[in-house]
């Protein structure tokens, strides 16, 4: 249990460590090149469980595993750019790394990306209670809609379907998953694929502050990851989110959010800087570039690089100007954009925040964060692998248990994921105010009962009830959902 007492901040931060299955850092392109750069190892157990050994050690809240199923190919109409920057290809299977590392740790969570647009519920419910089996109880399941094009058509689909659409089948696929999950006798014609699980529900996890994706926040998420370059971009995103959480009569503080960002750490200034450097020439200019046109549709590669953008009418002009508004009103940025310097500001940490300093300069502004946008926790992208991680550990982590901000030890040591989310021993399974929760058997929602099945069946049948089966061998069936 932790015992340094808050003194700043009223509430205790949650750090992440954010990563994805590609062969390089799928946040900062090109830093692969680096001497001694471990991205590249990733096929291998021993990256995993290096990770999430330096995880628990730094009393990390858990591994976060974004994932993809495609190579952005907006840029130049091609994939080539981003194959060289080694970002978002070549991605292992996200699911298949979580019980190495389960076993070589106690606590550290572990939350793994899956789209509610090409899973099925039954085995996407199997996959995540036989995790959340063989973890105790230790998994995250970050919910997202897919919206690449590329993807739908690696997964045989011809177009991605709306936005709005989108979330409306999320929706609809929730409310079958907390079947699978909650509910003793189960949905979609179909038992449960396992027996209940420690968490029951894995700790849900979503992204997205549209409208319709801070609506399904509201609804469903118990975390959530928040984007922005300055506090003032997310704070009105999470305030609307919390108030749209507490009309559906939860408790609005219990949702945590988590602003990604990266840092390059040093003992001095002079050293984070020097770090900074190195890392800058490593990066990879044109696949900054093509990350930028996957996350946005928008082919950058007919703008020469070191030319200053002239954005006129054509397609994306508009979508582009507002981003580097908002990118120079948020940093006070004066300087003319060319396509190289965006390239380069891509590919060191993405849309992300950027600290660079000493311990006590980058607790600061994770403070701010705090303080002015009330998010809870960060989503840590690295730059470089080793380096960025150990620095977290190893450097910010004993500012902010100094400052009272972190524990000094896990609030619910060898505890579940949602005991040390909530700081609450003895919560495993969702809250009570949860929409989920009234999934739960006994909790009001209980489908069809047993006893009325049973009822029913000696209206129609003539076999006496001892023929009948047992009560455990005969499944609810209700409609199946398109």
């Amino acid at each position: 249990m932790a015992s340094a007492e808050v003194t700043k901040a009223k509430k205790r931060i949650y750090l992440n460590f954010f990563d994805h299955g590609c062969t390089g850092s799928h946040m900062s392109p090109g830093q692969w090149r680096g001497d001694g750069d471990k991205g590249t190892t990733k096929d291998t157990l021993e990256y995993w469980t290096n990770l999430a050994k330096l995880a628990e050690k730094g009393k990390i809240s858990f591994i976060f595993l974004a994932d993809s199923y495609n190579t952005h190919d907006i840029y130049g109409g091609s994939s080539d750019y981003m194959l060289r920057a080694g970002a978002h290809t070549a991605t292992i299977d996200p699911f298949t790394v979580i019980p190495a590392m389960a076993a070589v740790t106690k606590t550290v969570g572990f939350g793994v990306t899956a789209s509610t647009s090409y899973m099925t519920p039954f085995s996407l419910a199997r996959t995540f209670s036989s995790l959340d089996h063989l973890t105790k109880g230790r998994v995250a399941w970050n919910i997202v809609t897919s919206w690449s094009k590329s993807a739908a058509n690696a997964l045989g689909h011809d177009d991605v379907v709306p936005h709005d659409e989108r979330y409306a089948v999320a929706d609809e696929f929730m409310d079958i998953m907390y079947k699978f999950w909650e509910s003793k006798y189960l949905k979609a014609s179909a038992l449960g694929p396992l027996h209940p699980s420690p968490q029951r529900t894995p700790v849900l996890f979503q992204a997205g502050t549209s409208k319709a994706g801070s609506a399904f926040a509201a609804k469903h998420a118990e975390a959530i990851y928040v984007g922005g370059l300055v506090p003032a971009q997310t704070k009105g995103s999470i305030a609307g989110i919390r108030a749209a959480a507490a009309d559906r009569g939860r408790d609005p503080k219990s949702l945590k959010f988590f602003v990604g960002i990266s840092c390059i750490l040093g003992k001095t200034k002079e050293e984070a800087q020097a770090k900074y450097e190195a890392a800058k020439e490593n990066v990879d200019i044109v696949g900054g570039l093509a990350q930028f046109s996957g996350y946005t549709g928008i082919d950058l590669a007919r703008f020469p690089l070191d030319d200053v953008f002239e954005l006129k009418d054509a397609p994306g002009d508009a979508a582009v100007h507002t981003f580097l508004e908002n990118f120079n009103k948020a940093t006070g940025n004066s300087e003319p954009w060319t396509p190289r310097r965006l390239g380069e500001k891509m590919a060191l940490g993405g849309f992300h925040p950027l600290p660079i300093g000493t311990p006590e300069v980058v607790a600061d502004e994770f403070e701010r964060w705090i303080d002015e946008a009330d998010v809870d926790g960060f989503n840590i992208a690295y730059i470089t692998t080793p380096g960025s991680q150990e620095d977290i550990v190893e450097l910010l982590v004993p500012e902010l248990v100094k400052r009272g901000l972190m524990w000094e030890d896990y609030e619910v040591e060898s505890g579940s994921l949602r005991e040390n989310l909530y700081s609450t021993p003895g919560q495993k399974e969702l809250p009570n105010d949860h929409y989920g929760h009234k999934f739960k058997w006994g909790s009001g929602y209980e489908g069809e009962s047993i006893e009325k099945l049973k009822a029913e069946k000696a209206a129609t049948d003539t076999t006496s009830e001892s023929k009948l089966p047992p009560i455990h061998a005969i499944p609810v069936v209700e409609q199946a959902t398109a």
